[in-house]
């Protein structure tokens, strides 16, 4: 029994190990002689053994082309994920995300750039329906791994501005994402090269400046609010999601223990935090109620850096229930 599950274990090894070596031959000669002019027969050639092989794992030149489109979109979305996770403040947790996202669009620009261009794959140029017969728009007509992008761009804008710019979140994404694909196409278009780091330093004055204006000035959204809350209800679900805002309060508790504050300041932050806690457990926790708190928290200097965290988890959270009722 024991030899029969390994030798199971290693025929999935091997036809794991095969389908990453038929991605990377795939999308070097997609990549030299375009998606048109590349078939089967020469990636079965490339790869070292016959076309019934490939075919074993791919039924059609258009299946291999959506698992390459599934595994970088995937492949995206890990790193992604994994740079969110790493406890930083909302700002320097957003910039890490966008040198990710930079980094993970070189390695499949080509790709990407030649599916646009010949209309190769599923998604692009097909219209998707919202269930009601209605063509879908944003992130999510296309994959609910771009839907969670947005979310993740939402989140990390909340973090950094405070909650007065969330209504700005769709023509923020449009402003991020311009810049990012431009700086792609740089080469392209004959200008140098410009390195990633200076480009992020680049971004983050564009992003400062342009939410400075916005909130001073307060104008409609070229993007209204009603038009990307399905973006949000779309977005994969994070398991672990429901938990971290209590995760972060235990922190901030832990926090005030140590921290060399008053101990009135100390008490009504703690007291802050049972009222928060008790109303994001609640089944209908109120929207008011859960912003007086956070706002109650910011004037507490020592629980800045959490508080950056907390605040786009618990804002995103009450609209993910809100769209649930």
């Amino acid at each position: 029994m024991v030899k029969k599950e390994r030798g199971f274990r290693l025929l999935i090894d091997k036809s794991a190990e095969r389908r990453q070596t038929i991605f990377t031959v795939a999308l070097g000669l997609f990549s030299e002689r375009g998606i048109q002019e590349t078939s089967m027969q020469d990636i079965a050639e490339r790869c070292g053994f016959s076309k019934g092989t490939l075919y074993q794992h791919f039924r059609s030149k258009e299946e291999l082309i959506g698992a390459i489109h599934q595994y970088a979109l995937g492949t995206l979305h890990e790193k992604l994920e994994l740079a969110a996770s790493a406890n930083l403040p909302a700002r320097e947790a957003f910039y890490a995300q966008i040198e990710v996202l930079l980094h993970s669009l070189i390695e499949f620009k080509a790709f990407m750039m030649m599916q646009i261009r010949e209309r190769e794959f599923s998604g692009i140029g097909e219209e998707r329906t919202d269930g009601r017969g209605d063509p879908a728009c944003g992130p999510a007509g296309h994959h609910p791994i771009l839907s969670s992008a947005f979310v993740q761009i939402r989140r990390s804008l909340i973090g950094i501005y405070g909650p007065e710019i969330d209504p700005y979140s769709g023509d923020f994404a449009i402003v991020v994402g311009g810049l990012v694909f431009s700086y792609l196409q740089l080469t392209d278009w004959g200008m140098p090269e410009i390195p990633i780091p200076q480009a992020l330093r680049h971004l983050e004055l564009m992003l400062d400046a342009t939410a400075e204006r916005v909130l001073d000035r307060k104008p409609e959204p070229l993007i209204a609010p009603a038009l990307w809350t399905t973006w949000v209800e779309d977005a994969p679900e994070d398991p672990s999601a429901s938990k971290r805002p209590f995760i972060l309060m235990r922190q901030m508790r832990d926090t005030l223990a140590w921290s060399p504050i008053g101990r009135s300041e100390r008490e009504d932050a703690l007291e802050t935090l049972d009222v928060l806690e008790e109303e994001l457990s609640a089944e209908a926790p109120r929207r008011s109620v859960v912003r007086g708190m956070l706002g109650n928290l910011k004037d507490v200097h020592v629980l800045h850096g959490a508080l950056e965290q907390l605040s786009p988890l618990v804002l995103y959270r009450l609209d993910e229930l809100h769209s649930r009722r």
